[in-house]
């Protein structure tokens, strides 16, 4: 037997999100794991897709969720704007399905004709990659969404299937 309604308790009192999520769970039995379908089940499809929306909104602010691009190329960042759409447990039980759009950024850059290091948007960064670059491009969007997914996840008990 679930007891969501004591862990929604239990982070209404905490405050949601919480990067101790995953502690309140455990400090009272609450399969984390359960969320998504204990929620479907208190809730509905749309209740969920709106917990969730409103978690995230409460996570990113008004900039979107900041990715720190841990210094791989200088002091790099990256805000995404996540948009829940709807869950489907047979796609994934501990996800909801989402869109995204790129925020403010600044990417390391450099000018291959100059050397010349400069920052750019992560969208001017797309939209300026060739064939050559796009093997290195969807590295580091796949970098980005591993990472906004891990700040989803850790705060909010629940992840983001990206569409």
């Amino acid at each position: 037997m679930s007891n969501i309604k004591t862990f929604l308790k239990a982070i209404e009192k905490t405050g949601y999100p919480n990067p101790h999520v995953s502690e309140i769970a455990d400090a009272i039995s609450y399969n984390l794991d359960d969320l998504l379908i204990d929620l479907k089940i208190e809730v509905g499809d749309k209740g969920v897709v709106d917990f969730c929306d409103k978690a995230i909104e409460k996570l990113s602010g008004k900039k979107g969720i900041r990715v720190d691009l841990d210094g791989l190329r200088g002091d790099e960042f990256v805000y995404v704007h996540i948009f829940p759409k709807y869950y489907d447990e047979d796609e994934s039980e501990h996800d909801v399905i989402s869109s995204h759009r790129w925020g403010e950024s600044e990417i390391l850059d450099i000018d291959l004709d100059t050397g010349e290091e400069h920052y750019v948007t992560i969208q001017t960064l797309i939209d300026n990659t060739d064939m050559s670059g796009w093997a290195e491009l969807d590295e580091l969007l796949d970098y980005i969404r591993e990472k906004a997914y891990n700040i989803v996840y850790s705060n909010c008990g629940f992840g983001i299937w990206w569409e």
